[in-house]
């Protein structure tokens, strides 16, 4: 075999690298989902290449919309990061993304001819990836939780951060849950393995609610007072801040918990790990928390995404990163 002496200069390498074109096709990661009362879906992805971090959100007119689609097709919203969480704001034509650069994002459809999404405003508050966002006051107040362990308290309206909690948690704070009812209270879980309650009106944290031996990666309310907390090691508990001394195990999972989607009857609680299996557990208030659904054939990849379908109570959606949507029907008998 010959042996080629040809040598290449490292600056022509440069320039192969930077005008090749090949393979850099996105691949979209599904991150999360929220449905509208509407009907209308909102679908946020993280897109990333060898060469390309970029991210992407997809508004659908409804579910069978949404099923439709196709990982290559353009993103109603295309954006610059990853994103990891969004959600709508008032109306289906508005909505307000996290991004990982750290900005907080509103994004308008005036619904016109052209039926483009537009930036009404943007922030880059946070120092580093916005992870969470959920709503205090609708179309008015919401908190945004980060990766630099600062919550904020945005009004919306002018996207004026009216309060920040900087250093709420000493790491990444994962997990952001709005207690039901409430348009002050929140609950905050974080890497450092604390889960905390704050209040809008107060500087400091109102209670220390769990100190864990892991990681606390998820965490949501099923009501006033239960909260249901998700961590590293996969074990799913419920905790009720009336009596922080007895906290019940609901089940064990063989991987990280990754997300949860409450019932809007607030007693059964759908739950996605670092796993393609999507589960169901019953929690009702005055007997032992048990799982009524168990699917690990519908998804090929990790699922990352949960919501409950607005007219069929036992219907719920899932997105993860094979790039589709699927729809599990779970008996409640």
């Amino acid at each position: 075999m010959d042996n080629s002496n040809k040598i290449v200069p490292p600056h022509l390498n440069a320039e192969i690298y930077r005008t090749d074109t090949t393979g850099t096709n996105t691949i979209s990661y599904l991150d999360y989902i929220a449905i509208h009362s509407d009907g209308s879906v909102l679908v946020g992805s993280s897109e990333l290449t060898g060469r390309y971090w970029n991210g992407g959100v997809s508004v659908y007119k409804s579910i069978a919309n949404a099923k439709c689609i196709q990982t290559e097709e353009k993103r109603s919203i295309p954006l610059s990061s990853g994103t990891a969480d969004g959600c709508f704001i008032g109306t289906s034509t508005k909505v307000l993304t996290c991004e990982d650069s750290g900005a907080v994002t509103v994004w308008t459809n005036k619904n016109d001819a052209w039926n483009q999404w537009k930036e009404e405003i943007s922030v880059a508050e946070h120092d580093n990836a916005a992870l969470a966002v959920d709503c205090l006051e609708p179309e008015r107040l919401y908190v945004t939780t980060g990766a630099d362990g600062n919550a904020k308290v945005w009004d919306v309206t002018d996207m004026i951060c009216i309060r920040n909690y900087s250093a709420a948690h000493s790491m990444s704070i994962n997990a952001l849950s709005v207690r039901p009812k409430s348009t002050t209270n929140f609950a905050t879980g974080s890497m450092d393995q604390y889960v905390t309650l704050w209040d809008d009106n107060v500087d400091k944290p109102v209670l220390e609610v769990l100190k864990n031996d892991c990681c606390i990666r998820c965490l949501s309310w099923i009501d006033e007072n239960r909260l249901v907390v998700g961590d590293e090691a996969g074990l799913l508990r419920l905790l009720d801040i009336r009596n922080l001394e007895t906290e019940i195990k609901i089940t064990e999972f063989p991987a990280p918990v990754h997300k949860l989607a409450v019932h809007p009857d607030g007693d059964k609680v759908a739950v996605c790990c670092d796993t393609k299996i999507v589960t169901v557990c019953q929690v009702e208030e005055n007997s032992e928390p048990k799982v009524i659904y168990h699917d690990r054939h519908m998804h090929s990849n990790f699922v990352r995404g949960a919501a409950w379908d607005i007219e069929d109570k036992t219907t719920l959606h899932t997105v993860g990163w094979n790039g589709e949507l699927k729809s599990h029907n779970v008996s409640f008998d």
